[in-house]
């Protein structure tokens, strides 16, 4: 992607508007042009206990697939957590799924016990949570942490949304309630049975990850969803063990991303298409009334480019034996149907700036870490040269030092690096590609394409204690591309 038509920067001056002033994308019948989108999106309820069970599960999907499946509190996806910066949350999680399991608090900034490190697993009973919610207001969530079986389990159905709310983002009264959709795109391998299975092979543990060949958004393939012609707010996971999916609209209309990994983005970005790896999220506003033709509003994911590092990567998913759409290649996602109901129309402004920044200074950083991605033969994927051991400190950093992290990925495949307990700034990307509209707010996921180098820069306040930073590709992460990082 050519990084001056990828993004436009919203909010040089004035507020930036969003608004229906000429209703363009509708018809009076309302019937979808699409055969494809046939299953109306599942939306996932509220947590309404104070225990989050996980707990086998088979499932029939959209009538005609079939899952051997785990979920939490019988959802798919799990209950959907809402919490106020400041409030404490209290939970019990009870692992019923016959095999170890943990929960992370995906972007979270919590004491190290609650983080789900892959050493506290618990294989039967309860585990306590309890813990202060001192995020920033944005959009996270929460799977299963085992070494080595985190993938399988996510896969199977074990991923929910974690939504923390604060006054700076309520000030600025963005679209809720049922103008606001929590969408996780995952892919899935389906057998000419119907039946949803996970059995990656050697070559996709150890090199492109399990790459499937159905998108399911909210545990449902090919959605629609019904909208009215406004302004909505879609609140996006990967939630995907492997896929990088380049959101977009078959329209390409364009869209304004608001928020990231750790929150608001202190400037609206304006795009037509974003990147989201493993791992990451991202809060977008869609104007429905505008930029559609007829009543349909096509979300896919759309090509992008896959760096070659040496020209290995190639068709790898297709010389491997993988069935689906190999990583980089355009796919449909779902529809959005709307309808013609111009009283539901309203206006979205928007402040040149959302949120105050306060980013850490590049010269405040005490030390800069080189941070290598390798693929070993015979060995895997290994960071700095080493496979994760559970209580190796492979990092060591003091409580309070504000630190460069600088990923440089020598391998011929994507690696999407989640850092625990903290929230981090990029600073720079190699190559054309630049940063990403995202990439202006806090992250805690970043992608580092083959070959590419990706500087961040964060401060180390959480608690001291044991940590992780790993590859949020599940396969390579549960083969070993994890680490240590301990706060002293």
């Amino acid at each position: 992607m050519d990084r001056k038509t990828f993004l436009k920067t919203a909010g040089a001056g004035a507020g930036y508007m969003l608004t229906p002033s000429v209703i363009t994308s509708c018809v009076n019948d309302g019937i979808s042009s699409s055969d494809l989108y046939q299953n109306p999106l599942q939306l996932p309820g509220g947590l309404d206990s104070d225990i989050l069970q996980a707990a086998p599960s088979n499932l029939m999907i959209a009538g005609k697939y079939s899952l051997d499946g785990l979920r939490f509190n019988e959802s798919l996806p799990g209950p959907t957590i809402r919490k106020r910066r400041g409030e404490h949350f209290q939970i019990q999680f009870q692992n019923d799924i016959g095999q170890e399991s943990i929960i992370h608090w995906h972007g979270m900034i919590v004491p190290p016990e609650m983080d789900g490190h892959p050493k506290d697993v618990i294989s039967d009973g309860s585990y306590s949570y309890d813990f202060q919610i001192n995020q920033r207001a944005g959009t996270y969530w929460y799977h299963p942490h085992p070494h080595r079986i985190t993938g399988p389990q996510v896969y199977r159905g074990l991923a929910g949304f974690f939504i923390v709310t604060d006054e700076e983002e309520e000030v600025l009264n963005l679209p809720s309630g049922e103008y606001e959709l929590p969408l996780v795109i995952q892919d899935r391998k389906i057998d000419d049975s119907g039946n949803i299975y996970y059995d990656p092979s050697m070559p996709e543990r150890m090199m492109t990850g399990y790459l499937g060949d159905h998108m399911l958004i909210n545990g449902v393939p090919n959605p629609y969803h019904e909208v009215h012609p406004r302004t909505y707010r879609l609140r996006l996971i990967n939630g995907s063990n492997a896929r990088i999916y380049n959101i977009a609209f078959r329209s390409r209309t364009p869209f304004t991303v608001i928020g990231t990994d750790g929150g608001l983005l202190p400037q609206p970005v304006q795009t037509t298409e974003l990147l989201l790896a493993p791992g990451e999220r991202a809060d977008i506003l869609v104007d429905f009334s505008d930029g559609f033709s007829g009543n349909s509003a096509e979300l896919v994911s759309k090509e992008f480019s896959v760096p070659s590092n040496g020209g290995m990567m190639g068709n790898m998913s297709q010389m491997m034996g993988g069935a689906g759409p190999e990583q980089g290649s355009e796919f449909p996602l779902m529809e959005f149907r709307i309808n013609c109901d111009s009283s539901s129309s309203s206006t979205v402004d928007l402040p040149p700036q959302l949120s105050e920044s306060n980013f850490p200074a590049e010269e405040s950083a005490v030390r800069t870490r080189r941070i290598e991605l390798d693929m070993e033969m015979m060995t895997g994927h290994t960071i700095n040269g080493r496979l994760f051991e559970m209580l190796r400190v492979d990092e060591q950093i003091n409580q309070g030092d504000t630190e460069i992290w600088e990923f440089i990925n020598n391998s011929a495949v994507p690696h999407p690096m989640h850092i625990h307990a903290v929230q981090f700034k990029v600073l720079s990307r190699s190559g054309s590609r630049g940063l990403l509209p995202t990439e202006t707010g806090w992250k805690d996921t970043v992608l580092v394409m083959p070959g590419e180098r990706v500087r961040v820069i964060m401060t180390f306040s959480a608690e001291e204690g044991l940590y992780v930073f790993h590859c949020h590709n599940l396969e390579h992460e549960d083969a070993g591309m994890m680490a240590n990082l301990e706060i002293v």
